[in-house]
């Protein structure tokens, strides 16, 4: 549904909604008295009748039953009330959560969605026990997020550390194997050597492309990339593609290695890493500040995360 679609929707919603009557309503099932309703109100009895008359009218059905001694809900009523509770709950509830936010100091994260799942979202607890008066709010993005519009204080972004802002540092590496099944091998079709790679569809994400093209400049292969190249939408996509024998992929080492073990993949030429045909053919996790000032959150997380992921294995080596 196209936002205009959406906004048009939700006026013709709210506009056949009468919540002020709806609160009234409310308040003098609850109160069953009239009188009461009304000296919660600050009104008149008279106004807060007119009110559900009014309202029973908009809705085309009675909500009440009037006697000599006052009015009592009938089972219409009753069953209307449930639901106008509840939402007039969910609304107290949400301008609640929306003022205890404002009063909250925020710290906005876009992370790419590899490193949220398995380093940062089962790590972020502990942080928010330490800064519990902290807001914070994390997003996913594959490429790189705008800054400006998403009003972010931090991304943790794969590539190269390409971007143009002042404060960047790599987190960790994702050093790549080439792979590919065992059963897209064959006579006709070998990859015994660099030159062979013109023979295959060269599997890739979005991301990942300009890493092919780096490579294939390092081993001398003349190819245009555009023709063989099959970006794919998901690094999990690539990796599922490239077991069914779909091309030629440049995987995560230790992903790589494990799937050869299993026989699953081969490297067919030769088990080194990219990076170490070429230092810079690795890419890896970057932090990527916003340029500025920074606040004391934003510096504690940063230092917080640089604790825990000194003890990962793919933790950039100090020279």
């Amino acid at each position: 549904m196209s936002k205009a679609a959406s906004t048009t929707r939700f006026s013709s919603v709210s506009r056949a909604l009468p919540l002020k009557g709806l609160y009234t309503f409310v308040c003098v099932a609850r109160s069953g008295s009239l009188r009461q309703a009304a000296e919660q109100l600050c009104l008149t009895p008279q106004a807060v009748s007119l009110q559900i008359r009014t309202l029973e009218q908009q809705l085309g059905f009675a909500l009440f039953e009037r006697h000599s001694s006052g009015i009592v809900l009938n089972t219409t009523g009753d069953q209307l009330l449930a639901w106008v509770e509840r939402g007039l709950g969910l609304i107290e509830r949400g301008v609640q959560e929306v003022r205890e936010r404002q009063q909250r100091q925020q710290l906005r994260i876009c992370a790419s969605p590899w490193f949220a799942i398995h380093c940062l979202l089962p790590k972020l607890p502990e942080f928010e026990q330490q800064w519990p008066q902290l807001d914070v709010q994390i997003s996913t993005s594959v490429p790189f997020p705008d800054f400006s519009s998403q009003r972010l204080d931090l991304a943790i972004q794969w590539g190269f550390g390409q971007w143009s802002f002042s404060h960047k540092k790599l987190l960790l590496t994702d050093d790549k194997l080439l792979v590919c099944a065992p059963s897209l091998l064959s006579e006709h079709k070998p990859l015994r050597v660099p030159s062979d790679l013109t023979r295959h569809r060269l599997l890739c994400t979005e991301l990942s492309v300009e890493l092919w093209r780096k490579l294939l400049n390092t081993l001398g292969v003349d190819l245009l990339l555009e023709h063989q190249a099959l970006p794919l939408d998901s690094h999990a996509g690539l990796v599922e593609a490239v077991q069914k024998g779909l091309g030629v992929a440049l995987v995560s080492v230790a992903e790589a290695r494990e799937l050869c073990a299993a026989g699953r993949l081969v490297a067919p030429l030769g088990e080194q890493s990219i990076s170490s045909l070429n230092p810079s053919l690795m890419p890896g996790y970057w932090q990527v500040l916003r340029e500025g000032e920074y606040s004391e959150p934003l510096i504690e997380f940063c230092q917080w995360m640089s604790g825990w992921l000194a003890d990962h294995p793919r933790y950039p080596q100090q020279v």
